[in-house]
């Protein structure tokens, strides 16, 4: 059975604010539509299932033990930050910012952003398994009690994904100017970079 404490908990870490939120801002600001964000969202999910299923099978274990293979997967996490990061700054820093191609990308394209942005930092598949099974009932069988947790904790993420992507929708029609938008990709490259800087700093 899911505890109150594990919700309570996992909420707690899931609310605070990182590169995936940043994404689905940018996302929402320039675009005004949903669909890529919840695709964007989505690929998230996804990618957190991976670490999960990774975790499960100990390659998570395996990947901590070998600095050289978990150096590798933090810098290609961090590169992929730094590339969000110059395509934000460089909108933020365009010309042409006011008039920009509004067009929303494919959702494919979509999904496939927010897959890379949680999916390519090898930290969160090692947190997951350091944190889920704290919350195993005692005499339980691992596998067992790790995937009723797995499977709250990814809804609860999805969740206030969505909650996220429903409240900056909202903000959308205020801040749809080309000088917010300018400032929104100014800041969201700011974000990245430092958490790119974070990532390559404590690998």
């Amino acid at each position: 059975m899911v505890s109150t404490t594990f919700v309570v908990s996992a909420l707690l870490v899931i609310m605070t604010p990182g590169p995936d939120l940043a994404l689905l801002t940018r996302l929402l600001l320039t675009h005004r539509r949903q669909r890529p964000a919840v695709a964007a969202a989505l690929g998230m999910v996804v990618a957190g299932a991976a670490h999960l299923v990774v975790g499960a099978l100990g390659l998570a274990a395996l990947v901590a033990t070998r600095p050289g293979l978990y150096t590798a997967f933090c810098v290609a996490g961090a590169g992929v930050l730094l590339v969000m990061a110059g395509f934000a700054l460089r909108s933020a820093l365009s010309p042409a910012a006011p008039q920009r191609d509004l067009t929303a990308p494919p959702p494919g394209r979509a999904f496939l952003q927010g897959f890379l942005c949680t999916g390519t930092n090898p930290k969160v598949g090692l947190f997951m398994m350091a944190f889920l099974p704290q919350f195993i009932p005692r005499g339980t069988d691992p596998v067992a009690g790790l995937t009723p947790l797995a499977v709250v904790y990814l809804g609860l993420v999805m969740g206030w994904l969505l909650v996220w992507i429903t409240l900056v929708r909202k903000l959308s029609t205020l801040l749809h100017t080309p000088l917010a938008l300018r400032i929104t990709d100014g800041i969201v490259a700011v974000v990245f970079t430092v958490f790119a800087v974070r990532t390559l700093i404590t690998t």
